[in-house]
């Protein structure tokens, strides 16, 4: 780790299984082919293998900023028709580069079509910036919205696939030994074609060798284990995607109550 992860870094592609559908927009057939297709176009372009800087990029809008930096889509002016998610991170306290160094290690080594793809990084100033794959299609909070609307037999139907490919994403993350810690319906990201992608490794760690991992995470999504003993491992992330089916198809967190306080009870007790 240390300065030696600024240096400029470029992703790469490994091979997964396909998968179905979160949306009706194609056949799951299709959307392997898709996924696999674009993946195999953006590795056998000259340009987009080229080590790139900031002034490389344009800025096309700003999703987010806060205390962890900003988060920004951004297009390669070289390739205007891609556009791509760039987190810019401060990186200047040992804290400040412990956490991003963590975070990039994350997203170099898993990658798959089920989780949001790393493309590159670079140093700019006193920040890091880590460019990813942008998902157009948002984060699944909004289809959790969408989902309120439908009738039961579609509701069924459209959670079955979501369970199906965030189970993908967990076998991906579990079998290389992390634990994402921080899965939620705001982490789970929806492509173009429909796919549904895990992302935002900013809590994941490696539990390879440990026998546990400390909490950390969004408090409505943590095991009872998480808030009692301070202890997390792979089941916890399964928990997680259970309470985000049912939120699925009932439109509500199980465990929500009037305070937070009242939410950690219900998740002890129920």
């Amino acid at each position: 780790m240390g300065n030696s992860q600024s240096k400029p870094v470029k992703g790469q592609v490994f091979p997964v299984e396909a998968q179905p559908k979160a949306s009706s927009k194609a056949s799951p057939q299709t959307s392997a082919k898709t996924a696999w297709e674009e993946m195999l176009v953006d590795a056998l372009d000259p340009e987009l293998q080229k080590q790139h800087t900031w002034s490389d990029y344009e800025i096309v809008e700003e999703l987010s900023r806060g205390a962890f930096g900003r988060i920004l889509v951004m297009k390669l002016k070289a390739r205007p028709e891609k556009q791509f998610v760039i987190k810019r991170v401060p990186y200047v306290s040992a804290n400040d580069k412990k956490t991003a160094d963590e975070e990039l290690k994350m997203l170099k080594k898993v990658q798959s079509i089920h989780t949001v793809r790393f493309i590159e990084s670079f140093p700019d100033g006193i920040d890091l910036c880590i460019v990813m794959e942008y998902c157009t299609g948002g984060n699944l909070r909004g289809l959790i919205t969408e989902m309120k609307n439908m009738i039961e037999r579609d509701k069924k139907i459209r959670s079955y696939e979501v369970l199906f490919q965030v189970l993908m994403s967990l076998k991906v993350l579990h079998s290389l030994g992390i634990v994402h810690r921080d899965l939620k319906p705001e982490n789970i990201f929806i492509d173009k074609d429909g796919n549904l992608k895990t992302g935002d490794f900013g809590l994941a760690q490696d539990i390879a060798s440990k026998s546990y991992l400390k909490t950390a995470g969004t408090k409505n999504y943590l095991p009872p284990e998480a808030h009692t003993q301070n202890k997390m491992t792979e089941a916890s992330d399964i928990w997680a995607l259970g309470v985000i089916i049912i939120e699925l198809l009932t439109g509500v967190n199980p465990y929500e109550g009037k305070t937070m306080d009242a939410t950690i009870q219900n998740i002890k007790t129920n």
